[in-house]
């Protein structure tokens, strides 16, 4: 464990690399191309001067560092242990690193004995630019070297590639170790017994569609990977996450396509992204450019197969002014809106002046959403196969996932039949906030239960709204863990109310107006508030 304020044991970060590899080494060996398994068993074999090094470079924005800016109270002989990584292939001297990126690793007073022309009343930025107006990258780098020596880290892939393993679908990193070693993150102790990668083709898919995610983030910058990005991916297949992965990376390249107004290419491209709201999209762009006919058979298509139930609404909305469900609304007039406080605060205060709160919590997605994960919790870590591959995950591989709860189905009901009678429901939540303390449940905010008093909002929500919120948001994860309202209050006469709050110009989301509609059908007692601003 770690202690605040205090330096971390001398053997912290080591231990920590050390038990990574292990954990990968024992679990995804057969996986492994030959150097990859070299380079784990070669630090595992180094000494502990070497491994400790390794270890605080990896938590370091690197991958360049100065050998002269190297110290920790832990490593006793640093050019030791340098000259050993190096031996070793961990680490090499740099050669080829840009030149503004190693004239960015000097301080300006360094930069400044490279450039004694140059006055030392300019800005560090400004220096940088003159150096590398003046000569070229090699000149740049002999300068460098020939005073600072510097080292990098060797096939950092292979170290991104432990992490993957280890952390798996979570994405966790170094810095998970030091959350949880602090106390501040605890992770449910779940049993490890599946592999989220079968096989290496299986592992080299997921690290393709990975690295396609990522290139995707960039279609902004480099608009004409576009294309070819979006040819790539279209004949990506893989598991459920590899599909899950792909699809928002194509939606991000056809939303980039049409927001610049490239409407025939965005077309195409919604066309054959399987997953909300690209055939919305692709109906709209079709409708906007007079294909109507094109436009009114995919409509026929949507109404007939939907992908979700905002879909659905989407297909039953369309082009018809105030069609489907209408929750109920009420206008609040004030003078004007202030700017520098977000306006939930100023309905609230509108709120408490109106109807004199005993409770008002700005909650949005957080509160139904924690109490589904506070109720559910013994389904979310139930141990069934490939639910868990790491032991850090703050919820299984596939909570959501469209067959969460098919995987789950005993479970879910035998639970729910124990919370059925009077006063289950307030019993199991009081114990599990004090048995689950502070433990990562991705769908549990603890900052919540702390600031707003769950005991006093259960004593005025009847048990049945609780039952019938969380069995409706645990069913629908993938497509309804947001779109809730902003506020929940409690008034002087003990009612509680869910509220929207919507500005003069704002309008309800598909996913918002989804929730309204259920609310109404669960008899949840839940509005919107227009603010408007009196002429």
């Amino acid at each position: 464990m770690l202690t605040p304020s205090q330096p971390a044991p001398e053997d912290y970060y080591q231990n920590n690399c050390c038990t990574l590899l292990e954990f990968v080494l024992a679990r995804y060996r057969d996986l492994l191309t030959e150097d990859e398994e070299k380079h784990y068993e070669s630090y595992l074999a180094a000494s502990t001067d070497a491994q400790r090094l390794i270890a605080r470079l990896l938590t370091r924005k690197g991958p360049v560092f100065r050998t002269d800016l190297l110290e920790y109270r832990e490593i006793t002989h640093l050019a030791g242990a340098v000259k050993e990584l190096v031996d070793l292939g961990l680490l090499h001297h740099s050669e080829l690193v840009g030149a503004d990126r190693l004239l960015g690793l000097l301080r300006k007073d360094e930069l400044l004995t490279l450039a004694p022309s140059v006055k030392a009343s300019l800005k560090k930025s400004d220096v940088v630019d003159h150096l590398l107006s003046g000569r070229t990258d090699e000149q740049v780098r002999q300068q460098v070297f020939s005073q600072y020596a510097m080292v990098e880290i060797s096939n950092l892939h292979y170290w991104d590639l432990a992490r993957l393993l280890f952390f798996g679908e979570s994405g966790g990193d170094w810095s998970t170790f030091v959350l949880n070693d602090l106390g501040l993150v605890e992770y449910e102790d779940v049993a490890i017994e599946a592999r989220q990668f079968q096989s290496r083709a299986h592992l080299d898919l997921y690290l393709s569609a990975r690295a396609l995610s990522r290139l995707s983030h960039e279609v902004s910058e480099r608009p004409n990977l576009s294309f070819d990005l979006l040819s790539v991916l279209s004949t990506l297949d893989g598991d459920r996450f590899i599909l899950r992965r792909r699809d928002r990376s194509m939606l991000r390249i056809a939303q980039f396509l049409e927001r610049q107004k490239m409407i025939d290419q965005a077309i195409a491209a919604y066309g054959v992204i399987p997953r909300h709201p690209a055939r919305e999209r692709h109906v709209r762009l079709l409708h906007k450019s007079g294909r109507e006919e094109e436009a009114s058979a995919l409509l026929e298509q949507i109404k007939r197969t939907p992908l979700s139930e905002e879909e659905a609404q989407f297909a039953e909305r369309f082009g018809q002014r105030n069609k489907g469900f209408q929750p109920e609304t009420f206008e609040v007039n004030v003078e004007a809106i202030d700017p520098e406080t977000n306006i939930e605060t100023q309905a609230l205060e509108c709120l408490a002046t109106m109807r004199g709160l005993v409770l008002g919590a700005h909650v949005e997605n957080t509160l139904v959403r924690t109490l589904t994960g506070l109720i559910y919790w013994p389904v979310i870590f139930l141990d069934i196969p490939g639910a868990f591959t790491n032991p850090f995950q703050s919820g299984p591989n596939d909570l959501y996932s469209d067959d969460f709860v098919d995987a789950r189905k005993e479970a879910i009901t035998s639970l729910e039949r124990d919370l059925s009678h009077h006063g289950a429901v307030t019993e199991h939540l009081e114990g599990v906030i004090k048995e689950k303390w502070n433990k990562a449940n991705g769908l549990v905010s603890w900052s919540l239960v702390e600031n707003l008093p769950l005991s006093d909002l259960v004593d005025v929500m009847p048990e049945s709204h609780i039952r019938a919120l969380t069995s409706f948001q645990i069913r629908r994860l993938p497509q309804f863990r947001t779109g809730l309202p902003d506020l929940c209050i409690v008034d002087s006469n003990g009612q509680y109310e869910f509220i929207e709050v919507k500005g003069p110009n704002d309008q309800l989301q598909p996913v918002q107006r989804l929730w309204f509609k259920h609310f109404h059908e669960m008899g949840i007692p839940a509005r919107v508030m227009k603010i408007r601003v009196a002429a």
